[in-house]
């Protein structure tokens, strides 16, 4: 009949049950904003897990965690709080050249840590020999370049002091060794305790301090100098 017919004749099917091509397909009505596609959701519909529960030693507020330091270390002593090191103060002597000629010598008060042999460290400091104010001042050393003092030791008011070889030398000759031996004798008397020097080379008692006829055999005094 027709409807073979139809078929037959190729004749289109019903526009109303054709699905239109998927190009030309209307998409569904939607709210503007969600025309560009929004980021995806989690596929996975379950509920998020509850948060571990806090430590509460991990709880603390920093400033509750470094109390907490403080107080476990063992507290600072304060810088003014420590200890204030002891000095000493000592005299050494130096020499000055008068307007006339003359060689003097002048006290010069030197100030160092407290120590249990302040004689040695009076004795070494008069070795440094003067400072750049000292200097300024006029002040100067006879002692002879290079000399060292090899020991100190005080019996029954005596200073016994060891000195090496050079100390034997002056280029001044006799004025320059007696200068040299008042600046000793005077800085070691000037302790309560020393009454006396005798000059020690090597260790060795010598009769005199070179060829010159400086006798240095016996212990000296202050009032054994001039000036």
């Amino acid at each position: 009949g027709s409807t073979g017919d139809s078929a037959g004749r190729g004749e289109p099917a019903d526009p109303g049950l054709q699905e239109p091509p998927v190009r030309d397909r209307p998409y569904p009505s939607a709210p503007e904003h969600l025309l560009v596609s929004p980021p995806p959701e989690a596929t996975d519909p379950s509920p998020a897990p509850d948060p571990p529960a806090a430590d509460p030693l991990l709880a603390e507020t920093p400033r509750e965690q470094k109390e907490e330091v403080l107080e476990v270390a063992p507290p600072r002593q304060p810088r003014d709080e420590e200890p204030p090191v002891r000095t000493r103060q000592s005299t050494v002597y130096f020499i000055k050249v008068t307007d006339d000629g003359r060689i003097r010598a002048e006290a010069v008060s030197r100030s160092g840590p407290a120590t249990s042999s302040p004689l040695t460290k009076a004795m070494e400091a008069l070795i440094s020999g003067p400072s750049a104010e000292d200097l300024n001042k006029g002040l100067l050393t006879l002692l002879p370049e290079g000399t060292r003092l090899l020991s100190a030791r005080v019996e029954s008011g005596v200073a016994y002091l060891s000195f090496n070889e050079a100390f034997r030398f002056n280029a001044l000759g006799v004025e320059g060794h007696l200068a040299q031996l008042q600046q000793v004798v005077l800085t070691a008397t000037a302790f309560p305790t020393v009454e006396a020097v005798q000059i020690l080379i090597e260790g060795q008692q010598t009769a005199y301090l070179s060829g010159d006829g400086v006798y240095i055999g016996r212990p000296l005094r202050p009032g054994d100098f001039r000036g």
